[in-house]
């Protein structure tokens, strides 16, 4: 059996993918496999031709992760667009938390498996702090 060969894509509008790149480095340390795209920062250029290179790179059994940052913004509907049909998966609206456990993730789980917990635990990632705080507080005054 080929060993499949998982490949992450980061693409977002601006320089976001770099600062998310750097932080991630920080967290897990380098890791392989990671591509970033930053659209409309040259030259108002979007994704198409560097997409396009990438997906030439792709060897028959590897998987592409593509994360983007806005569903419906034209990141993603590009992605869409130029892989459809391909060994790819795409996930819109990514945080640190979805990005680190999909990456870390053994590669014997497969791909939907895996971005579907992720997506689940990275939601319980988004905490309106403040209110959850003052919860908390009233709470123990009522104690």
């Amino acid at each position: 059996m080929t060993k499949i060969v998982r490949k992450f894509l980061i693409a977002t509008h601006g320089n976001l993918a770099t600062g998310v790149k750097s932080t991630l480095d920080i967290i897990i340390g380098q890791t392989e496999n990671v591509f970033l795209i930053e659209a409309y920062v040259n030259e108002n250029r979007g994704i198409e031709s560097d997409l396009a290179a990438l997906l030439k790179t792709l060897a028959r059994n590897d998987e592409l992760i593509i994360f983007t940052d806005l569903l419906g913004g034209s990141i993603t509907n590009q992605a869409v667009r130029f892989t459809q049909g391909r060994n790819v998966h795409i996930v819109s609206g990514f945080n640190l938390a979805l990005l680190i456990e999909v990456l870390m993730a053994d590669t014997s789980t497969p791909a939907e498996e895996v971005i579907e917990s992720a997506i689940q635990n990275a939601k319980e990632q988004i905490v309106y702090v403040t209110k959850m705080m003052t919860s908390n507080q009233n709470e123990n005054n009522n104690d």
